[in-house]
């Protein structure tokens, strides 16, 4: 061991004594973090910067007329356009564009037709055209600006879509709103049409008895169609009614299943928000449970905000879910809405009492309570997340199995309503004139034969039965269902559009702080740099020692950690340069930054001793290993890109490789630590350094072929 350290502080003293070997050792110093600053800074916040990417935008659009208004979709897409800094949007012409995207000008090019206002509004159409926006990309510029472009593009297609059915669905229950006050002022009309029918019905079997006993001289019938013909205006004024309220109703019929559709839908997707929340609620409790005695302060206040705000998110989903399911249930009374209602109502109720705990934890940690009270309280946090768990999943199961067929069976019954409104209007139709006829047949004739007689029986036969079918179709037509009707017309025109056009809100919650992309980045980039500082020390160095003053030889091994501990202490300063740099001259803030230190040390510490073994051992060839190790190291560690993406292989590989623990080690100190991880990376990293420090053993097999392949390669002269 002395000589061990004899070499260390030889070492040492050469280098304060040579003006030309502190350069070097000051450059090596610098020069790693010079490598991660430069990287980190260059990727700091990009997609900030996309204001300034440029993509060019036609807009051929010729407009199209709406409801009796002129429109010009694209013109208002450009109005939202120059509104919308997030990309360097040019306004230019058809040649423009696309000579400046072929040569490189712009990034990428939307174009938009000049049928697309006309084919978006025959949407409302019974033979609706789909509408497209062209989009051009030039790949050869940029890959990543290429996916920033398209997912504009997409961005575009999404706001264009929702405005467009916010408007059209507007529109479209306001009219229903004009409808419904004129269904409610025609109600009685409606009512009184239905036992008009009926009794019309009765009147035709009593001219019908009269015709059988009437005569040449028929003055009876004659009297009776007399006084047919005056009931006759009234039956037919009560017709047209119906058939104008009819329409209307059809026009009700399809909005309704539309929306109930669409609840569904939504419900469903509501369900999945809830418990993908309550999922991340619950993270967060073993997060701090797992580091309620070692975590600082701001990771922890982190961590309570986050809770208060998943916790938000849950009750508001349920809120928002509980109102629109009553007023349903208002309209189509059942019980199994109401059993959905009464579950959310209590998960909601669960959501509150989880408020106060959450509050009684933040007080616990801000009097710096003792850890078991501490704990005992998020004992109890995590005990309300499993009964919230507990209670979505009964909410799940009330609604799959009771409300989604309900939901189902109202859209079915409507479909059946609809074919039932276009029966009512065919028979009514064809009603009128004949009445109007039979009334017209009866007054022209002074005195019936007996054929005129026949004829008109046979007439009076068929208007019978038109009469029947109009009253069956009518039976099942009362007050209720009218008032039922009109309430569902009468909603507010901008709620329903609205919750149409985006049925669901996005609740967006970051678990962990590092939003900036360059945050991101940095641990890959430390990482690699400390890598390379470590690579380039074992490049420019010796790693072999001279014998000593009086002669003697060092051995091997002592050679082998004497050396090493000169490489150890220069990668210690230049891990250190490059944690400080990150926080200080850079501007990360980790959770906890001396932690982040630690890794960056212990991270330095292994990749030395793996690097300097390797070259101690196989010379040249243990350089080339490193530089291969590296290069494999950056593909497959997952420093930038989630392993999952990569090639398989480099999915098996990733455990083998000490980046990615050492990557992983700095994400949990940047943060906010899960401790049982910070551990598991600590652990792994020293078994890496306590694997290449055993490998010394091989020192002495491979000494006389590595100093063989030396002598040989400095023969040849490169």
């Amino acid at each position: 061991m002395k000589k061990i350290l004899k070499i260390y502080i030889r070492d040492l003293k050469t280098i304060a004594k040579n003006p030309a070997a502190i350069v070097i050792m000051i450059g090596l110093s610098i020069l790693p973090s010079l490598y991660a600053w430069i990287n980190i800074a260059a990727c700091w916040d990009p997609y900030a910067n996309t204001g300034n990417l440029p993509v060019a935008v036609i807009n051929k659009d010729e407009g199209a007329v709406f409801n009796g208004k002129n429109v010009n979709v694209g013109n208002e897409i450009i109005k939202q356009l120059k509104n919308n800094k997030n990309i360097g949007w040019q306004f230019v012409d058809e040649w423009q564009a696309n000579y400046g995207l072929n040569e490189g000008k712009y990034y990428a090019l939307i174009e938009i037709p000049n049928s697309f206002s006309r084919e978006l509004t025959s949407l409302t159409s019974v033979s609706p055209t789909k509408p497209y926006i062209t989009y051009r990309v030039n790949q050869k510029l940029n890959a990543i600006a290429a996916k920033i472009t398209n997912a504009a593009k997409n961005q575009l297609a999404d706001n264009v879509k929702s405005n467009f059915i916010a408007t059209v669905n507007n529109e479209a229950f306001k009219t229903l709103n004009d409808i419904g006050g004129k269904l409610n002022v025609d109600k009685s009309k409606i009512l009184q049409l239905r036992d008009t029918a009926a009794e019309a019905n009765s009147n035709i079997d009593s001219i019908k008895k009269v015709i059988s006993d009437a005569n040449s001289n028929s003055e009876n019938l004659q009297n009776y169609l007399s006084k047919f013909k005056t009931s006759l205006p009234k039956l037919t004024e009560q017709i047209n009614s119906l058939q104008k309220s009819t329409e209307a109703s059809k026009e009700l019929v399809l909005s309704t299943k539309q929306t109930v559709n669409n609840t569904a839908s939504n419900l469903s997707s509501d369900l999945i928000q809830m418990q993908s929340t309550i999922q991340q609620f619950q993270n967060v409790v073993d997060s701090l449970k797992s580091g309620s005695g070692s975590a600082d302060s701001n990771t922890i206040t982190s961590s309570l905000n986050q809770l208060t705000n998943l916790n938000e998110s849950l009750s508001k989903i349920a809120i928002n879910d509980i109102n629109y399911l009553k007023s349903i249930d208002s309209v189509k009374p059942n019980n199994n809405l109401k059993n959905l209602i009464n579950s959310l109502t209590d998960l909601n109720k669960m959501t509150d009492s989880q408020a106060g705990n959450i509050n009684e934890t933040k007080k616990m940690y801000s009097a710096n309570s003792s850890k078991d009270n501490i704990d005992s309280s998020l004992n109890s946090l995590s005990a309300a997340s499993n009964q919230l768990n507990n209670q979505a999943s009964t909410v799940s199961n009330v609604f799959y199995t009771g409300v989604l067929p309900v939901l189902n069976s109202i859209s079915d019954g409507l479909v059946v309503s609809l074919d039932k409104f276009n029966l009512v209007l065919e028979s009514t139709k064809v009603i009128v004139p004949q009445l109007d006829a039979l009334a017209n047949f009866g007054m022209a004739s002074s005195k019936l034969s007996v054929e005129q007689a026949n004829e008109l029986s046979s007439k009076l036969s068929s208007i019978q039965q038109q009469l029947n079918e109009l009253s069956s179709k009518m039976k099942d037509l009362n007050e209720k269902n009218l008032n039922q009707i009109i309430k569902l017309m009468e909603m507010n025109p901008n709620d329903i559009a609205s919750f149409l056009s985006s049925p669901i809100d996005v609740n967006e919650t970051d678990i962990y702080g590092a939003g900036i992309f360059g945050v991101g980045l940095t641990p890959f980039y430390s990482v690699l740099a400390i890598w390379v500082g470590s690579l380039l020390a074992c490049a420019l160095l010796s790693v072999e020692a001279n014998n000593f003053d009086d002669g003697e030889k060092p051995t091997l091994k002592q050679q082998h950690f004497g050396k090493m501990l000169l490489f150890l202490s220069l990668s210690l300063v230049q891990s250190a340069i490059i944690i400080f740099g990150d926080k200080y001259i850079l501007g990360v803030n980790p959770e906890n930054f001396k932690l982040m230190l630690l890794f960056g040390l212990l991270t330095g510490i292994t990749f030395t001793i793996i690097i300097f073994t390797l070259v101690s051992i196989f010379g040249n060839v243990g350089k080339a290993i490193a530089v291969i190790v590296m290069v494999f190291q950056i593909a497959g560690s997952g420093g930038i890109y989630p392993i999952q993406t990569n090639p398989e292989i480099f999915g098996v590989l990733q455990p083998l490789w000490p980046f990615t623990y050492a990557i992983n080690g700095f994400r949990e100190a940047i943060a906010g630590p899960i401790w049982k991880n910070v551990y598991a990376n600590i652990n792994a990293l020293l078994i890496f350094a306590f694997i290449f420090l055993i490998m010394v053993i091989f020192k002495k097999p491979f000494h006389k072929i590595t100093e063989f392949m030396e002598h040989k390669f400095k023969e040849a002269g490169l």
